[in-house]
């Protein structure tokens, strides 16, 4: 039977164990200054290095969310889809559930980032496309989508709301090709 108290002492108690416990720590205390160094050319030669590990380990967290410009405003990605019978829908990415979402869903909450932004339009039509084929997965017939950014701004502490009111902005429409014939994608 597997005793982790047993490995573990085992581990701690020779001295190679204690080289490889101190070795891990080190490289990843290491890791994570570099990782968070100031932009420069010092620490792109030694993210270069870091990286792999930083990324591999989960560790790639930077504190630009908190300072010295955090973000002022919540943005979603939604996708506005019209169909060959003249219905539409709006969909957006997934989403997990309450209990373990906000970690299964993350990667969708940042390409959603990525991609309602002006300085990504290269993710614009892929991201239309994938909408399209959602779509037609479900038997319908799409023929465009409309990606829409929707933001509301977050407004400082005190008296008064929180936020404002949502905003929205329609930045990229895409024909589907063969639009309008069901699961022709």
């Amino acid at each position: 039977m597997y005793n982790e108290t047993g490995v573990q002492q085992r581990l701690e108690s020779g001295r190679a164990g204690r080289a490889a416990i101190s070795v891990f720590i080190v490289v990843t205390i290491l890791s994570v200054v570099v990782w968070n160094l100031p932009t420069s050319a010092l620490k792109e030669d030694a993210a270069a290095v870091a990286g792999p590990y930083i990324r591999a380990t989960g560790l790639n967290q930077n504190w630009g969310v908190f300072s010295p410009n955090p973000r002022r405003h919540t943005m979603l990605l939604l996708a506005r889809v019209r169909y060959a019978d003249g219905g539409e829908e709006v969909l957006s990415p997934p989403r997990g559930g309450r209990l373990v979402g906000g970690y299964w869903d993350y990667r969708w909450r940042k390409w959603a980032e990525w991609t309602s932004t002006d300085e990504h339009d290269e993710l614009w039509e892929p991201a239309a496309d994938w909408f399209a084929r959602r779509a037609a997965a479900q038997g319908r017939a799409p023929v465009t989508v409309t990606l829409v950014r929707r933001w509301r701004d977050l407004l400082p502490p005190g008296p008064g709301p929180s936020r404002g009111e949502w905003q929205e902005y329609d930045f990229f429409t895409y024909e589907v090709p063969g639009g309008g014939e069901a699961g022709a994608r």
